[in-house]
């Protein structure tokens, strides 16, 4: 009787500091810098990644197509966003693992993925009705920044779509296509983002706003301390 009692209360002994092992471990974790890791990959692709390892892959596009260096199944992701239905923003065999999907076409409205709630927002077209044409912009949050990705939206957002997006910290924005400064304007006004990062689906980032401008690594970090006061053009 007395030696199972003893090995009773070594077994929860053992229990305990296993808890209180793993419980201190999630702590650290949970308590570490809140910093969001971007990753340009070319065109208006990115990978985002959260503090606590949760990434987010955007309009990967076919690198057979390109002369990009990255390869398919080569970029690990637990999400991925597609915009649009083309090769240069669909290709999610680029990814690694078994990421959920959102699509263009089926995206529509709140959805959580790995315990990240998106929005999608469809944005207008002059070709309603074609899958091809169609554009979601997509908008989440990690450590405290609120992004938005427009995709391949050749126009300003309108009022209703502004109103569905919000405001945001970081705009993902598309700057080909000709989208001019004037349409710029409109979206910056509506949207009033804190840091502007320009893309295009053509090939390299560019752009023609009239705001200061940082250049920055193809990888940067961002925390939400350093978000600017003023809107800023963060350039790849």
């Amino acid at each position: 009787m007395h030696r199972s009692v003893s090995l009773l209360l070594a077994l929860v002994l053992l229990t305990g500091c296993g808890s209180r092992r793993h419980h201190g471990e999630r702590g650290a974790a949970l308590t570490g810098p809140r910093q969001t890791t971007i990753q340009f990959l070319g065109r208006g692709c990115f990978r985002i990644t959260s503090s606590v390892g949760l990434t987010v892959l955007i309009d990967p596009f076919n690198p057979s197509k390109t002369s990009s260096a990255v390869k398919a199944g080569s970029v690990p992701a637990d999400v991925v966003f597609v915009t649009h239905e083309d090769d240069t923003a669909n290709f999610t065999d680029m990814a690694s693992g078994s990421p959920q999907i959102f699509r263009s076409t089926m995206a529509v409205g709140i959805n959580r993925a790995s315990g990240l709630a998106v929005r999608g927002v469809r944005t207008s077209s002059d070709k309603i009705g074609d899958t091809a044409h169609l554009n979601i912009a997509f908008v989440w949050s990690m450590d405290g920044i609120r992004f938005c990705h427009l995709g391949a939206i050749a126009d300003p957002v309108n009022l209703s779509e502004s109103i569905n997006i919000g405001n945001v910290d970081v705009l993902f924005m598309r700057v080909d296509g000709g989208f001019d400064q004037a349409k710029q304007r409109i979206t910056l006004e509506r949207l009033r983002p804190k840091i502007i990062i320009p893309i295009s689906y053509s090939g390299g980032v560019g752009g023609s706003f009239r705001m200061p401008t940082v250049r920055v690594r193809s990888t940067f970090t961002l925390t939400r301390e350093q978000l600017p006061t003023t809107p800023t053009v963060f350039l790849p």
